[in-house]
């Protein structure tokens, strides 16, 4: 059972997609001391109450069936936030999620939720150590417990109870084998992760985005990292609105919104970046070698969840932006069954280009190989299309589908 440091509540302090700016581009000031230690206990009885009471909470997310089961990914992440912080951690525990979606969350207990959305998203480690660095911010800045107090006597602090309760009804109603009440506690979850991103002040975020750049300054990453992450959401959010006919709008512009326009933010951290590297002179590494090898064995399964949220527009550009460091087979698969999905006129034909791109190199994986043996047989190129679905069963002999295509050979 996690300990009264692993507790933790309302206030997920802030997420990947928060990184703050001003109303006009500026550099931030990182002179940001922690304000909390490794053995930080709560300070008084509404404080230690509310971890006691999130306890199960934890206790939850750590046996969630969507949470991420890689040893590998889960170690390499945590070795990114002790370079940040030029020491062991043992107060950050962080929990990698099964979620499409572009996001990170920290709780004032040292709990820091990582969506795998995320990862699929960061192009080096320099990247993933900016929303790492940002998320750590908050913890060490006490943003959540200042944004808790603020908040406890509103209606805020009301439908965090609501969720607390979700969260405990699922909890208590699922068991080893999981089951559907386990719906209960996700959405109490995804509601606690979800209204911490409307809870940080601009200033808060503003700070955590401070704190995050100088602590990947001074760890070697190259702090213009974050504005590029920064740069890319914006790009694939304007890629998605134009594939559906839509008009881009930064939802954080509202002069209601505790979040500043994204555009600002990612020139405030441009500029902060190169103010810090003026002033360093050390040598920096965006470490993507490194990422590359971290990553690998878990890409196809991160391509994978966004390709099935529907949103080609998305895909199409995450995919692109992956491939500036050489297109690969995984890549042009997942481009082929982008367009695959999408069905309009001609996507037929570019799925089967970008199929037949993918077998002509040496690493595709073998579905691509499915994909172009069923394209080409579609376009009556019967040879060439039995060879790939040979090919495909040659490479994948368990597969679930080997029944189908066994079948399909021996029309």
């Amino acid at each position: 059972m996690p300990s009264s440091r692993r507790h933790f509540m309302l206030g997920a302090g802030g997420c990947a997609a928060c990184m703050s700016g001003l109303a006009r581009a500026h550099v931030l000031p990182t002179d940001l001391p922690p304000l909390i230690d490794v053995d930080y206990e709560p300070v008084d009885a509404d404080e230690r109450g509310m971890w006691q009471s999130m306890e199960q909470i934890e206790e939850t997310i750590q046996a969630s069936p969507q949470r991420l089961n890689a040893p590998d990914l889960q170690g390499y992440t945590g070795g990114i936030v002790e370079r940040l912080m030029g020491r062991e951690t043992p107060d950050l525990r962080i929990y990698l999620m099964r979620s499409a979606l572009f996001n990170a969350s920290m709780f004032p207990t040292g709990m820091m939720v990582v969506n795998t959305g995320l990862m699929a998203r960061v192009r080096n480690e320099a990247q993933l150590a900016a929303v790492l660095g940002h998320e750590t911010g908050h913890y060490y800045r006490k943003h959540s417990i200042e944004r808790y107090r603020s908040l406890r006597h509103t209606t805020a602090a009301m439908a965090w109870v609501g969720a607390v309760a979700n969260i405990g009804a699922g909890v208590y109603a699922v068991g080893p084998s999981g089951g559907r009440d386990w719906i209960y506690a996700a959405q109490g979850i995804n509601t606690l992760v979800t209204m911490s991103v409307f809870q940080m002040s601009r200033s808060q975020e503003e700070e955590a985005d401070a704190y995050g750049v100088s602590l990947m300054a001074r760890s070697g990453y190259s702090p213009d990292a974050a504005s590029q992450i920064w740069k890319q959401l914006i790009d694939e959010r304007k890629a998605s609105a134009k594939e559906r006919d839509k008009r881009y709008r930064d939802r954080s512009a509202s002069l209601l919104s505790t979040h500043p326009p994204t555009e600002d933010r990612m020139k405030n951290l441009a500029d902060t970046a190169a103010s810090l590297a003026a002033r360093n002179h050390q040598d920096t590494t965006d470490g993507r070698a490194e990422w590359l090898a971290a990553v690998a064995p878990h890409r196809a399964m991160l391509l994978d969840e966004q390709i099935k949220l529907n949103d080609p527009g998305a895909s199409l550009y995450l995919v692109e932006s992956l491939a500036q460091d050489g297109w690969n087979g995984l890549l042009r698969y997942n481009e082929g069954e982008i367009y695959r999905l999408r069905g309009e006129a001609g996507d037929r034909e570019k799925a089967a280009n970008a199929y037949a791109a993918a077998t002509a190199l040496p690493d595709a994986p073998a579905e691509a190989w499915r994909a172009h043996g069923y394209a080409q047989l579609k376009a009556g190129n019967v040879e060439d299309g039995r060879n790939a679905l040979s090919r495909y069963l040659a490479m994948n002999p368990d597969a679930n589908d080997v029944g189908v295509v066994r079948y399909t050979l021996n029309q």
